[in-house]
């Protein structure tokens, strides 16, 4: 009785699991990575943006992330997503550039570092949360 649950532990196990595009023969879990950051005021006010991107340092090549937490909580923007994995060099730390802009002037400039795990998005640095002061 043992050897069958836990045959069927693993068998379920072995079915949450799913082929990454591009990625070969490597086994990822289907779930989806995605990085925000929250942006706030000095006195805890969310900041609104007028548009925002992130930067790969390295290619100087500009990406808007897609989120499934955008327009649910006011101050939080995309930073980077599984959508953008294939953008990291495998097993490579990327540095990055979250811009943020208002009224024309360049109000967030953050550095993160992620890296592409060879399923996912992994951050190594970079503020969840960041105090923008209004220049």
């Amino acid at each position: 009785m043992k050897t069958i649950v836990v045959f069927l532990l693993g068998a379920l196990l072995l079915a949450a699991c799913q082929r990454g595009p591009g990625i070969g023969d490597r086994i990822c879990t289907a779930e989806y990575r995605f990085f925000n950051v929250k942006l706030l005021t000095a006195s805890g006010e969310a900041v609104t943006l007028d548009t925002f991107y992130t930067r790969i340092v390295a290619t100087n090549t500009s990406f808007h992330a897609s989120s499934p937490m955008l327009g649910t909580d006011a101050g939080r923007y995309g930073v980077i997503s599984d959508d953008q994995l294939l953008l990291l060099k495998e097993g490579k730390n990327t540095e990055l550039r979250f811009i943020g802009i208002k009224n024309e002037k360049a109000l967030v400039n953050e550095p993160y570092v992620f890296k592409n795990n060879g399923c996912h998005i992994e951050k190594i640095s970079g503020k969840n949360e960041v105090v923008v002061e209004d220049k």
